[in-house]
This record gives structure tokens, C-alpha cells and sequence, in this order.
């Protein structure tokens, strides 16, 4: 979208989306918007989890420690 490249047609889009929006649209908007922005940091979380868990697995390896 054109308008993630852009700040001021950004800004400008977002005033037009408020003035216009109905309450309830607007609310589910938002609702969607922190939905996809939780899911974003929970993958990026999981990943690193699993570098990690990868990592430590090795070293216990390398180290002779069974699970």
C-alpha cells in the first residue's frame, strides 16, 4: 500500500478513516489490528524460542547430558 511508504498519506489517510468510520467498524479495525500485531510478536517469539531450545540442546549434546 502506498500509503506505509508515505507518512504524511499515512497521517492524512487515518484523519479521513476516523472522520468517516462508523464506531462499531472503527472498534473492529482496531480489534484486528492488535490481533495481527500480537500474532507478528508471537511468531517472532516462538522463533527465537526455538533457536534457543536448538541451541541448548546442542550444547548439552557436545557436553554428553542426555534429557
Amino acid at each position: 500500500m502506498i500509503t506505509k511508504e508515505n507518512l504524511l498519506l499515512t497521517s492524512t489517510a487515518e484523519a479521513i478513516y476516523m472522520s468517516t468510520a462508523d464506531p462499531n467498524v472503527l472498534e473492529q479495525c482496531r480489534i484486528r489490528e492488535d490481533n495481527i500485531a500480537h500474532e507478528k510478536y508471537q511468531n517472532e517469539l516462538i522463533a527465537s524460542l526455538t533457536q534457543e531450545n536448538a541451541r541448548l540442546r546442542k550444547l548439552l549434546e557436545e557436553n554428553g547430558i542426555k534429557e
